[in-house]
């Protein structure tokens, strides 16, 4: 756990205070380890996934409310970072499929998979961090900015 929590942390430029729930965000829905201490996650990370989706959004548009463009930019933006395919992609580029736990039998990262970690990661960030300007900051770590 502490080597996988370590590359994490290493990635995208934030220590955590609780690194069980880094542990928590790269552990894909059916790996055998549901528990760290006393945080349970019988489901993986799709917890977080659900969280960091949300942050995600949040995220892209307080950078677009702050400017002047038009709401069907801030969609397009949207869309395009928050894609499964960019998350797949960001996350393959940073190296995050070597983190990940993945489910008794699975010997490859599903892009879903790969996508949900890559949420579950900014939600662990801002359930840790309890800070906006932190998930920022890993959003741009991991390449996920307009």
């Amino acid at each position: 756990m502490v080597d996988r929590v370590q590359r994490l942390q290493d990635i995208i430029g934030y220590s955590f205070e609780d690194p069980s729930i880094a542990f928590e965000a790269v552990s894909a829905a059916g790996a055998a380890i549901t528990s760290v201490g006393a945080r349970r996650f019988p489901n993986g990370n799709k917890r977080l996934a659900v969280l960091g989706d949300t942050v995600l959004q949040l995220a892209l548009a307080e950078g677009w409310y702050d400017g002047d463009e038009a709401r069907v930019g801030f969609n397009r933006v949207r869309q395009r970072i928050s894609s499964n395919q960019n998350l797949c992609t960001q996350g393959t580029a940073n190296n995050i499929g070597t983190l990940i736990h993945l489910s008794g039998g699975q010997t490859a990262v599903a892009p879903v998979t790969m996508a949900d970690t890559m949420e579950a990661i900014l939600g662990a960030v801002y359930i840790d961090s309890k800070s906006m300007g932190t998930v920022k900051a890993v959003m741009q770590a991991l390449g996920l900015t307009p």
